[in-house]
């Protein structure tokens, strides 16, 4: 069969194009001026690395961490670190602390919100209102004590004692102390401080101590500026003058943050640039010709400066899933470069065409199936439009039109730049090179071996896919999610002097980042009967399955029972005051024990009375305390245990008071959660998607006839071949990783799709020239898909790493079932029909060229 559909269009293109080359590349560079400042001007193109930017605006648990963020503090920490060699010099550690804090407070509170050097103030807060933290059973022993003595003293001294064999101990310092001492040590609320002896933020050694600073500051020029005052108000100190041994480091949140920013943001360029590079080197290695790297490398980056200068206009910025998507899109959109070129440099080569006989002689016999192909891979890419996760809705939409915007680019200005070098230098002379003969090696091997072996080859690929529809009837059929989050979080390998500091800092000042979810009540009155209803879930829990630890309120940090307590401990003054008027406690014991007495009258201690480093983790950023709550995880589960992230996200996810009103909770914990919910809620409507809209352009490219069934064939084993490979190394769906289904689906069509266009217009007695030249092409596409898909194994972060692994296999299991069972099998059945006596008449040479204008013409 012998095909040659040519749109005039397209005939009429190539005419220009090779008639006016340099016109093409200036409209070329003139495009490129609103793509790059799409790209960098203005700020360039933001980047929002945030999971929950994953997820759509109307998820219940976006908008609520949202609300949350709004008004939770949100302060970044810098802290000051000051190291010495020998413990015994600690007093140099506090001096030096002593002169900077009032330093760093007078560069204001639009730089430096609060300093927090340890726990003076707090301790003092707490030793004046030691007594109303104490165990109100253990303070009521006291009090009976004390009063007993007292009426015994009192009997006593009247005459009035009646008994007096086994006499109540005595009011001295010894025994008040210790009455008190008692009711303090059954106390749980008080906050511990007995790791801060002298009251600074210094290790047990003394050898270390830290300053941490709360700063409102936002901005990275900012925050640059910041540390420079910062480092100014310490060197002003001279740190060396209090102790020659005496180093200063930084860390904090302010500094590790912006690292880890900086550490995406150089993965992403290490990623695409490896990719991108490792597309090209692929290239030249099949062409064996610069020009020809120089042409499609050109093409390819004019495609990607579109693509990423209309996302700042169609979507304003990345994430970190769209991030990768350089190496990605310059992987797959290459590919129409590479079966343009290689026709062109066929026809240039073997059939020595002129450079304008070559251009449309690749115009016409490339055109369709790369249309087809391009058609495929947007609606693989645009299955994910259907899916409930924002940032895979924007990957689908940028790579699918990124997939045009390549195809555009290839058939609009590749033909007129190769015209161009060809002006500057022709590419063939009379007689073929050495290096362009090895160009068609890529396809010789798979050629050779379909034509040798036909019915081994065809069976052993139908026996793998039996194999492989099997298995993926069982992957499919079980829960083929990942419940292990360690696998989809980043993992950095660099290590830096904040980082290094970090778990020593915490060591010392405690964990900055803690693993509880924070729930934001909307009035103070909310936070008990919340407190009181998710302790209830957790009682009606089984003990093995508990959804959560414990729930922390501003009201845990308040003393229980103040009003029993204040009423027991004014009359045990009143007693010791009395006591000590009569002449019952002597001067040096009432000097030990009077400043154990509260001074003035008691008062119970309110949430305002809190400290404002004790209250700060329920503060707001508009100052407002206690409408936040805690709800710690479980012990013994690990928060990147889905199947346990699960349950603890449904515990506090919603919750319903007493009066009707309803909390909603949110944090990592439901946001992850949501995730793996809406991949198995989403999955099967892109993979559906994809496959729909595949078989509809293969059956339109195929005019609904019966060779399409060359293209669903290979392509059913294809994607069968990865769903295999998943299900044997056991690798499981994750948020990042589920789009290789749909996108394999859609882009696993392309390689059969090109041979069998080629195996129409050539007919069946030049299979093995279609096996030798597409083939090698489309092995080339296949490996350029392939290189940018492992390029991703690059990165930091586990679930990228998994996605371009699972997407590599898939690529090779699609290109291989095109370029090596689809050919045996064309063999095979073309053996059978001469076997049969129904040899086809011999088609023409693919050098037909009836249905081009004539180069006298022209």
């Amino acid at each position: 069969m012998n095909e040659r559909r040519f749109p005039p269009l397209l005939s009429r293109l190539g005419e220009l194009q090779s008639r006016y080359p340099w016109h093409f590349v200036a409209l070329a560079v003139l495009t490129l001026l609103p793509a790059l400042w799409g790209v960098f001007g203005g700020g360039g193109l933001g980047f929002k690395p945030d999971f929950a930017e994953l997820l759509p605006d109307n998820k219940d648990s976006v908008i609520e961490a949202r609300r949350v963020s709004e008004r939770l503090p949100g302060a970044a920490t810098l802290t000051v670190v000051a190291e010495i060699q020998d413990g015994s010099h600690r007093k140099a550690l506090e001096k030096f602390v002593d002169q900077l804090v009032p330093r760093l407070e007078a560069l204001g509170p639009d730089k430096v919100g609060a300093v927090d050097y340890g726990v003076k103030d707090t301790r003092a807060f707490f030793e004046d209102k030691k007594l109303l933290f104490a165990n109100l059973d253990d303070l009521r022993k006291a009090h009976d004590d004390i009063l007993e003595r007292y009426d015994y003293e009192v009997a006593k001294a009247s005459g009035n004692l009646v008994d007096d064999d086994d006499p109540p101990p005595p009011i001295t310092a010894d025994s008040v102390e210790k009455r008190i001492r008692n009711a303090q040590g059954g106390s749980s609320d008080a906050p511990a401080s007995d790791m801060y002896p002298d009251g600074y933020y210094m290790n047990p050694e003394g050898t270390l101590i830290a300053v941490l600073i709360r700063t409102p500051v936002s901005g990275k020029a900012a925050r640059t500026q910041l540390r420079n005052d910062v480092e100014n108000v310490v060197a002003s100190v001279q740190p060396t003058s209090l102790d020659p041994t005496m180093k200063i480091g930084y860390t904090g949140n302010l500094i590790t943050s912006a690292e880890e920013y900086d550490a995406i943001i150089g993965d992403l360029m290490h990623v695409g640039g490896w990719g991108l590079l490792g597309v090209l080197a692929s290239v030249l290695l099949f062409f064996m010709r610069a020009r020809t790297l120089l042409a499609m490398g050109t093409t390819i980056l004019i495609a990607l400066l579109w693509t990423f200068g209309l996302t700042r206009w169609t979507v304003g910025y990345l994430n970190s899933s769209t991030g990768f998507l350089v190496s990605i899109i310059a992987g797959n959109g290459i590919n129409y470069g590479i079966m343009y070129m290689a026709r062109y440099v066929e026809a240039r080569r073997d059939e020595a065409a002129d450079v304008r006989r070559a251009i449309l002689l690749a115009h016409r016999d490339s055109w369709l199936p790369t249309l087809a192909g391009s058609a495929t891979a947007m609606l693989a890419y645009g299955s994910l439009v259907l899916t409930n996760f924002r940032g895979f809705k924007h990957f689908g939409i940028i790579s699918g039109y990124g997939m045009i915007l390549c195809w555009v680019a290839t058939y609009a200005f590749l033909p007129a730049i190769l015209a161009a070098s060809e002006r500057v230098l022709p590419s063939f002379g009379e007689r073929p090179s050495r290096w362009s003969k090895l160009r068609g090696q890529y396809g010789v091997g798979f050629a050779k071996l379909a034509r040798l072996a036909p019915r081994t080859v065809a069976i052993t690929g139908a026996l793998a896919g039996v194999v492989s529809l099997y298995a993926a009837a069982r992957y499919l059929s079980a829960d083929p999610m990942e419940y292990d989050m360690t696998k989809v979080r980043n993992e950095r390998t660099d290590v830096t002097p904040a980082s290094l500091l970090v778990p020593r800092v915490d060591q010392v000042v405690g964990r900055m980042g803690q693993d509880g979810m924070a729930i934001m009540t909307d009035r103070v009155d909310q936070v008990q009967p919340l407190e009181k209803e998710l302790e209830l879930r957790r009682a009606e829990a089984p003990a093995d399955a508990q959804p959560f630890q414990k729930v922390v309120t501003i009201f845990s940090l308040l003393p229980a029972q103040q009003q029993d307590k204040i009423k027991l401990i004014d009359e045990m003054r009143d007693r010791i005051v009395r006591a000590r008027n009569r002449g019952f406690i002597n001067d040096a014991d009432w000097a030990r024990i009077s400043p154990e007495l509260p001074k003035g009258k008691l008062s119970p201690v309110t949430i305002a009375d809190l400290p404002e480093q004790v209250a700060r983790p329920f503060t707001e950023r508009d100052g407002t305390r206690g409408r936040i709550v805690y709800i710690v995880p479980s012990s013994g589960f690990s928060v990147w245990d889905a199947h346990y992230l699960m349950r603890w996200a449904d515990s506090y996810r919603y919750t319903k008071l007493p009066n009707g009103e309803v909390i909603k909770g949110s944090g990592s914990a439901v946001i992850f959660a949501d995730m793996i919910k809406t991949v198995g809620q989403d999955a099967p409507k892109a993979i559906l998607f994809s496959a729909l809209g595949s078989i509809l352009v293969i059956l339109a490219a195929f005019r609904f006839h019966k060779q399409a069934w060359g293209v669903f064939l290979p392509w059913l084993l294809g994607v069968a071949g990865l769903l295999g490979y998943l299900y044997f190394t056991h690798t499981k769906l994750n948020f990042l990783n589920f789009v290789t289904l749909p996108i394999t689906i859609g882009i696993g069509a392309e390689y059969a799709h090109n041979m069998m266009q080629r195996y129409r217009i050539e007919g069946p007695s030049r299979i093995y020239h279609v096996a030798v030249e597409t083939g090698g092409a489309v092995i080339l596409c296949s490996l350029t898909t392939t290189i940018g898909y492992l390029a991703l194994t690059l990165s930091i972060n586990h679930g990228i790493h998994s996605f371009g692994l699972s997407a590599a296999v898939g690529e090779i299991t699609c290109v291989l079932a095109a370029v090596l069972v689809l050919p045996a099998s064309l063999f095979w059945l073309e053996q059978r029909r001469q076997a049969a006596g129904k040899l086809a008449v011999p088609a023409s040479r693919s050098v037909d060229t009836g249905d081009l204008p004539n180069p006298a013409a022209g």
